[in-house]
């Protein structure tokens, strides 16, 4: 077992490198932080290089020594350098980059998120989460999202990322093979004419959920086989992507 003492170790500059997504695409490795992430990661067959230890933590090394990849330990100051949470729980790991095609998560699915242009870590983890709750059976995304394996990204998903298949691809190729499997896609504007509640669909189906500040696009909203808003009583003029669309795929699966 490796011990790491100083900041200038080749292991941890690497690491620090992975918090740029150029250096993640260059070495296909990501960093997940935090026991529950790295037990759910190995869980659903994540590959793992390193388990990197807090020194001030040892007693993660019981249950962590099994697992496999190496496992280092490092000092407190180190660990705290490397970590992005304001309260280190002690453990990262390194993983390797795991891929699904867009032909292999339509092909074997019913429900599906279809994302495009999300760009804020924290709606994508939470997007990625409620897709895990509400039963979507793969999300894809456009090449203008945010980087699913950022260590932002990763840690809002609480583990779901593990959970879910996903795959970047341009908008077009995503719409045709939704076209070509007969998956019907529900495209999503506040200025839809049908409430969400009312909508009729049927499986497989797929939700699409457009950019921040500019919602769907007009062009991919135009192919869409319907298009719903949400029913909203109050005063507020919109909602978060996140709990716009959160609230979108728990009314459109539930009648799966």
């Amino acid at each position: 077992m490796k011990t790491v003492s100083s900041s200038g170790n080749p292991l941890i500059k690497h690491i620090t490198s992975l918090k740029q997504k150029k250096y993640r695409y260059e070495f296909n490795q990501y960093i997940i932080e935090g026991a529950k992430s790295i037990r759910e990661a190995t869980k659903y067959g994540a590959k793992l290089d390193y388990i990197l230890i807090d020194k001030e933590q040892l007693e993660l090394m019981h249950e962590f020594q099994e697992y496999p990849g190496d496992v280092v330990l490092v000092e407190n100051n180190i660990f705290k350098k490397l970590s992005e949470e304001k309260n280190p729980q002690g453990i990262m790991a390194v993983a390797h980059f795991y891929s699904h095609s867009l032909e292999d998560i339509v092909e074997n699915g019913k429900a599906f998120l279809i994302l495009d242009r999300i760009q804020d870590p924290g709606n994508m983890g939470t997007l990625i989460r409620s897709a895990d709750a509400f039963g979507v059976d793969g999300i894809l995304l456009s090449s203008g999202c945010c980087d699913v394996y950022s260590p932002k990204v990763v840690r809002a998903t609480m583990g779901s990322i593990f959970h879910i298949p996903f795959a970047y691809e341009d908008m077009d190729s995503i719409m045709n093979a939704m076209s070509k499997n007969d998956v019907f896609v529900i495209g999503t504007s506040p200025h839809a004419a049908e409430v969400i509640k009312n909508a009729e669909i049927r499986l497989p189906a797929a939700v699409v959920l457009g950019n921040e500040s500019g919602g769907m696009d007009d062009n991919i909203l135009s192919k869409c086989d319907g298009k719903v808003k949400i029913d909203m009583k109050g005063r507020a003029e919109s909602l978060n992507v996140a709990v716009a669309g959160s609230i979108i795929m728990y009314e459109i699966f539930k009648k799966m």
